[in-house]
């Protein structure tokens, strides 16, 4: 892939990244007027799938979702198998994408096709805070060494997007503070010192998700970058020339960092950046990379996910959960479980979603706990299968998902949460004919989940 290619699918992913996490709301820009530049752009894109009969680009498709539009009998479930072939190459890129495109199309990045996608970005962590430009950790450099800055920056995003913790948040920050140019901006590409526009909107969107804002040091100084970059028209230049992507990057990273694109001092004389954005589009809806060369693809789809995060003043994320659910966000937890003592079988409901699964040994009752076989609490926690491990010797159970690692012991009151132990006023019990019971609030609780008893049903009822 050519350097130019590589870096403006680079961007491309980091405009969508953003737009998953903008603040609730962002001041006067949250209020912008939008909606109809917004459905004109979200029609295009419709239309030009329908009209090529193949899938779009992932970012597209996200875009829409991020719209608030219903992808419903598009093909964006086909891209998602197409994307899983790429993760061959190692690129950590890749499997950020992927994840990214899943959370669009409402699907589980935790357990797609018997990967847990989100575990694999998480790991690739270095001790030095940085994802690795590779998912086994490996550098891109012609030497090995570590060269892409928006690996890290795709990883911290991508994690976010998908409710996961990000491990050393500290460490990954202070990486990526290192790598800011002395004049303020960022290079995606560790061996370019250029300043580039679209990069260092990126950085400011990682670096809101890691909680600074507009008054720390390392954001001011890429504000003041961003602000001499600007032109005239309000707008802003990469690869040498002017275009609506870097004025959609350089919106969302402003938003980032709670920022508002429509303040005094990021208009010039002919405008703003949502001014100089929306002069690029065409009245069929698409929007021009360069004025003048007709529709680009890469152009409308950035500048959708712009004006979708300018109209509805809320995390996108939130509008995805929607679009995938048919319904508020609000009105069924993400996940809820149901055991009931002495039933061999439970429920699991995602998202208002309820599946009845059946199980060869039964949870019961002992010292006003409910216990519950190893491998379904596990299954029913999102725990890969792959990441249910047991040893006979020291008969020790360990369960591993996103959230963290857990480990008991038999025989113990002991759980280890992460290197943190917590103290249980039960212990785990192996009965015969060699079964692991586990306190089911314990360890649930440890994943992040709320336990409640369902006095009329008799059931523990755990949910997130």
């Amino acid at each position: 892939m050519s350097g130019r290619k590589k870096a403006q699918s680079i961007l491309a992913a980091a405009v969508f990244l953003v737009s998953l996490f903008l603040p609730a709301a962002t001041g006067a820009a949250a209020a912008t007027d939008v909606q109809t530049e917004l459905d004109r752009a979200a029609g295009y894109l419709l239309a030009l799938e329908k009209a090529q009969g193949t899938p779009l680009s992932p970012w597209s498709y996200v875009a829409l979702a991020c719209a608030g539009k219903d992808l419903a009998g598009t093909k964006v479930l086909q891209l998602c198998v197409e994307e899983l072939e790429t993760l061959e190459s190692g690129d950590l890129n890749d499997y950020c994408i992927l994840v990214l495109t899943l959370l669009a199309a409402g699907e589980n990045p935790y357990n797609y096709q018997g990967r847990n996608l989100v575990q694999m970005i998480r790991d690739s962590q270095l001790p030095s805070g940085k994802f690795a430009d590779s998912i086994d950790r490996s550098g891109f450099g012609d030497r090995g060494e570590q060269l892409l800055a928006n690996a890290h920056i795709w990883a911290l995003l991508a994690l976010h997007a998908a409710g996961s913790g990000i491990p050393d948040a500290p460490k990954a920050g202070q990486w990526l503070v290192e790598t800011q140019h002395p004049n303020g901006s960022f290079n995606w590409n560790l061996a370019d010192q250029k300043p580039d526009v679209d990069s260092t909107g990126a950085a400011l969107m990682a670096l809101g998700v890691l909680g600074e804002t507009r008054e720390s040091p390392v954001v001011r100084k890429a504000l003041e970058y961003l602000q001499s970059a600007q032109e005239n028209d309000g707008g802003f230049s990469s690869w040498g020339a002017a275009n609506p992507e870097s004025c959609a990057m350089v919106i969302l990273g402003l938003l980032a960092v709670e920022v508002d694109p429509g303040e005094k001092e990021w208009t010039r004389p002919g405008g703003n950046p949502v001014e100089a954005m929306l002069s690029y589009q065409l009245p069929d809806g698409s929007f021009e990379h360069i004025k003048g060369m007709g529709s680009n693809l890469m152009a409308t789809e950035q500048a959708l996910l712009a004006l979708s995060a300018l109209h509805s003043g809320h995390n996108p994320v939130d509008l995805l959960k929607k679009a995938a659910t048919g319904s508020s966000k609000d009105s069924f937890p993400e996940r809820e479980i149901r055991f009931k003592p002495g039933e061999a079988g439970y429920v699991v409901g995602i998202r208002g979603q309820k599946q009845f699964l059946e199980a060869d040994a039964v949870p019961f009752l002992r010292d006003g706990r409910t216990f519950v076989p190893v491998r379904y609490l596990a299954l029913a926690l999102g725990v890969p299968e792959g990441n249910i491990n047991w040893s006979p010797a020291s008969q020790k159970v360990t369960l591993a998902n996103y959230s963290g690692t857990v480990s008991l012991t038999v025989g113990s009151n002991i759980l280890d949460n992460g290197g943190r132990p917590v103290k249980m006023d039960v212990e785990p019990l192996l009965l015969p004919p060699g079964r692991v019971y586990l306190p089911a609030r314990y360890v649930a609780e440890a994943f992040g989940y709320l336990v409640n008893w369902d006095e009329q049903e008799q059931a523990v009822v755990i949910s997130r």
